[in-house]
């Protein structure tokens, strides 16, 4: 053997492999973000950019880990050692930007929903979806409280800066199929209204999104999508036809403000208006859907009880992935890379409680986010990544254990809502011994 074959082979030897990884996101699709966005490594680095898309993953994954651990435990380092310094990993990812990031969540979460689609039963061929608004706290920085600024409440701002995302989930499984991230100056409305909802889709909003120029633009961004909300309690409207002595087709006038900001808008936009009674309470739902014979209103009624699997995605995301702690990243683009990040591993661990679920033939809702995350993340942990079939193998023995996973029945509980005491830090009076 020659000597720069025995170059190349101890190259070969020392270069650490993405394919390991294959199984939870195919190489292609990193290459595919690197290539769109120009950030392909061209100088061998000890941490290429392909490397460093899988170390933002893993801080996500391993949020309680430091970045050096993170490097070491997924051998992310090209060359002969296994490590690099801390700075070494900030730089790698300073480098990298956030739109590699964006750009990989962008196709992952398409190319996973429209496999979801075609697996999940939907609402009379309408995939059901649902939009919210969560909000992230991060490190207080200049930098960080200049670019993304705080909520603010009557009497105070928030003490850490923090920043907002809107996000479009498919309900029959959690996955995140489209987000925007922005400051807090942005609204929800407005970063919502630059999500691409699915064509045959039908969004669950709550009453915050009541807006004509933006319910009307979602209608027209894809084919047959179609929207459900609450009702105002106020709102102004004038029947047009009665479909039932509680479904009517109404006419709704246009603020002089909308008119203002979007010209083409007409006076008039139409819609149609549901009454259920519940709990002795009339519950009003308005929708994009004016079909009364194909889409009843009692099942239209039930069907946005679906828009609670956006809070329950947003719980796991925040108490379970995250354990409840803010953002690490004290830079406003590093923190947009570090959330584009927390987004694609949350879908990566939903989408294997999807398999999971498919080898037991039961909702994906139904497998436990809390313990199969953390039977996903030990595989990650304590499996030796030298071989490329060591992943598969053990992720495929926990499709073998998945029934262990698998969640009782939701019970139909009904807990109106209540305003919780604040807890006190010292006691009310003074409790000194007599």
């Amino acid at each position: 053997m020659t000597l720069s074959q025995n170059l190349d082979l101890t190259l070969q030897q020392s270069m650490p492999s993405l394919t390991n990884f294959s199984e939870l996101i195919d190489f292609n699709w990193i290459e595919e973000s690197l290539r769109q966005t120009g950030k392909a490594s061209i100088r061998r680095r000890k941490l290429p950019a392909e490397h460093v898309v899988w170390l933002v993953i893993g801080l996500a994954l391993f949020r309680d880990q430091p970045i050096r651990y993170v490097v070491e435990q997924l051998k992310l380092v090209f060359g002969t050692t296994e490590y690099c310094v801390p700075s070494a990993a900030v730089q790698a990812r300073q480098r990298l930007g956030r739109e590699p990031l964006n750009t990989l969540f962008s196709l992952l979460s398409q190319a996973w929903f429209e496999e979801s689609q075609q697996q999940y039963s939907n609402f009379h061929g309408l995939s059901v979806c649902a939009v919210d608004g969560v909000v992230w706290s991060m490190p207080q920085t200049d930098d960080n409280f200049n670019h993304f600024g705080s909520s603010k409440g009557k009497t105070a701002a928030a003490p850490y800066p923090q920043v907002r995302a809107t996000c479009l989930v498919n309900t029959n499984t959690h996955e995140i199929i489209d987000a925007q991230i922005g400051s807090m100056d942005q609204g929800e409305l407005t970063l919502a209204n630059q999500l691409c909802p699915p064509s045959h889709s039908i969004t669950l909003f709550d009453r915050a999104y009541f807006s004509a120029d933006f319910l009307m633009g979602w209608q027209t961004r894809a084919e047959a999508s179609h929207w459900l909300m609450r009702a105002k309690d106020n709102l102004r409207y004038e029947v047009v036809k009665r479909h039932s002595p509680h479904d009517f087709h109404i006419r709704m006038p246009i603020s002089a403000r909308a008119k203002k900001l979007n010209p083409t808008l007409g006076d008039y936009w139409e819609a149609r208006l549901i009454e259920v009674e519940h709990a002795g309470k009339m519950r009003r739902y308005i929708t994009s859907l004016t079909d009364s014979k194909r889409y009843p209103l009692t099942a239209l009624a039930k069907l946005y009880a679906q828009r609670w699997e956006i809070e329950m995605c947003y719980r796991e995301i925040k108490s379970d992935l995250q354990d409840g702690k803010h953002l690490k990243s004290k830079q406003p683009d590093l923190v947009y890379q570090e959330l584009w990040g927390v987004l694609i591993a949350y879908n990566v661990l939903r989408r294997q409680m999807k398999y999971m679920a498919q080898r037991v033939k039961v909702s994906p809702l139904r497998i436990s986010f809390h313990l199969a995350s953390i039977s996903i993340l030990n595989i990650l942990r304590f499996t030796p990544l030298d071989s490329a079939g060591n992943l598969p193998k053990h992720l495929e023995s926990l499709l073998g254990k998945a029934k262990m996973y698998i969640l009782p029945e939701r019970r139909k509980r009904n807990c109106p809502r209540v305003v919780k005491i604040k807890p006190q830090k010292y006691p009310r009076k003074c409790q000194s011994i007599s």
